[in-house]
Parts: structure tokens; sequence; C-alpha cells
């Protein structure tokens, strides 16, 4: 059983990316934007790989804390992925651009896809359709990175790269394709690594603390152990 800290940036699709993971024979840790730099840098010392998760708005204290985690775990030689901010993060990070696209991205989106990359190739055809909610595109894809999936409506849709994946779409909220794609993307990853060793010295990572709350369809406010399942 893998070691995964996944860093919630207030996506209201944390929960289900949460449990994709989990439903996958993960062990996963979560540590938000309340956590200091240096307490999600701690937690990240016990885990096997870094998944960066989506966003509702944009927030400097979430740049800072995803920005260091994805330097602490390309340092360290860990993989990562990337899910929509996610995955537009790690490549701004290593030298990528975005732009704003002329109208948002929003529901069910076809994409073409290289069914010769493991996060693909489970899928039975070369389109397939993903849910997005987002405004920006990649605009120039970082050096190093190889481009794995693309759409009409979204441009450039999946990335990979040394220990690395990016997914501009969601893959928690893409149905069995969604699914398909994650465990394909961490068997890649994980392939022949060894688990995290426990113990490793120093405190132990910090529990998981309450986030802030995911709103739901007609309700105002829910918290997010109350989301629904995947």
């Amino acid at each position: 059983m893998a070691v995964i800290l996944m860093f919630d940036a207030g996506g209201c699709s944390a929960p289900r990316l949460y449990e994709l993971l989990v439903a996958l024979g993960n062990e996963v840790r979560v540590v938000d934007q309340s956590f200091s730099a240096e307490d999600a840098l701690r937690a990240l010392g016990d885990a096997d790989a870094l998944a960066l998760g989506g966003r509702r708005r944009a927030s400097s204290a979430s740049d800072r804390i995803a920005t260091a985690l994805l330097r602490a775990a390309r340092s360290a030689g860990m993989p990562a992925l990337g899910v929509c901010y996610g995955a537009q993060l790690i490549n701004n990070s290593l030298g990528g651009t975005l732009e704003l696209m002329g109208a948002r991205l929003r529901g069910l989106n076809p994409v073409r896809v290289d069914r010769s990359d493991p996060a693909f190739s489970g899928l039975p055809s070369d389109v397939a359709r993903f849910y997005e909610a987002r405004a920006r595109r990649i605009r120039r894809l970082a050096p190093g990175l190889r481009e794995l999936a693309r759409s009409e409506a979204g441009g450039i849709e999946a990335f990979s790269g040394d220990g690395l994946y990016g997914f501009m779409f969601h893959p928690e909220l893409s149905g069995g394709a969604g699914v398909m794609v994650m465990r394909g993307a961490l068997g890649a990853l994980m392939g022949g690594r060894a688990p995290a060793r426990r113990g490793r010295g120093g405190p132990p990572p910090p529990a998981r603390r309450r986030r802030a709350p995911c709103p739901r369809p007609g309700r105002r406010r829910r918290t997010w152990a109350r989301c629904p399942p995947l």
C-alpha cells in the first residue's frame, strides 16, 4: 500500500479525489491551507507520492504551500501528480505558461488521448469524455513535459514528465474513464518503488485538520466529511 500526501487547495471535488485515491488501494493523508508550510513538508516526509488537487479560487496560501510541497517532492525524487490547479502549478513551476480562455470550460468534454501512455492505455477508444471546470489552458508546455491528451475546447489536457503526471480535467469526476486514467497513472508513477518507511525519525506528521466547508447544491454550507461519496 502506497502512502499519498494529498494537498487540498480548496476545490469542491477534493473529497472525490481523496476517495478515488483510497479506492485504488492507497493510504491518503491530507494537508490544506490551514497548515504551515513547515507542517505540510513534515507530513510529506512519510509519503510515497504527492497529489495536488484543484481549487475554487486563487489563494496565495495555497500557492505557497503547494509550490513548497512540489519542490520538496522533486528534490527527493518523489513522484507527483496534479489535477486541474495542481497540473497548472506543475507546468508553471517547470517553466510553462497559462492563458485565459475565451469562455469557462465546464462539464464533460471530449478529449483525444495517447493510448500508448500507461495513464490512457486502459481506455477503449482514442477519444474519451472527461469532466472539466476551469478558465485557463496551457499556453506553453514546460520543457521536459510530454503532451498526452488534447481537446478542441481546452487545448492540452494531460501531460507527463519524469515522475510526473498532470491532468487539466478531473479524473475523480469522470466516472469509469477517470478511474482507469488514475489507476494507470499511479501504476506508472509507483511502479518499482518501495513503500515509504515509517518511523524515519523526527516528529510524526500532523493529523489532518478540518478544512473549509464544501458547498453542495441545495445547501449553502456542508462539511468536507459530509460531501457525498464517489
